[in-house]
């Protein structure tokens, strides 16, 4: 991929901490994959509180073929970041064979052996 800005692990499944409790981080199945990752962020007003909230959004692109599942987990090697995956589209095309356009929300507190 020509626009990857870093590249992703991706892991499935579930595995067990060190305390015997299950993670849903799992184990990786894709290691060096290319990616676009791409975070946004918008100001929006809460009236409930009267206060400005900030909404931030992250979405990525990998190759066709990367067998990705909503359930996965991804990630960032570059980062080091965490991210549940959303949502698993195919990114608009005219004629070559899409991308996938992954939507992703941040996890926090994440390793692999803890969740």
């Amino acid at each position: 991929m020509e626009l990857a800005n870093t590249t992703l692990t991706v892991m499935r499944g579930t595995a067990a901490n060190q305390f015997g409790d299950l993670t849903d981080v799992g184990t990786p199945i894709y290691t060096g994959l290319p990616a676009a990752v791409v975070e946004s962020s918008k100001t929006t007003w809460d009236p409930a509180t009267q206060t400005p909230r900030t909404i931030r959004t992250s979405k990525a692109v990998v190759p066709r073929w990367a067998d990705i599942l909503a359930s996965d987990t991804l990630k960032d090697e570059r980062t080091g970041d965490y991210y549940m995956i959303i949502d698993v589209t195919d990114q608009p095309s005219l004629g070559s064979p899409p991308d996938k356009l992954l939507t992703l929300r941040w996890r926090s507190g994440v390793t692999p052996k803890s969740d």
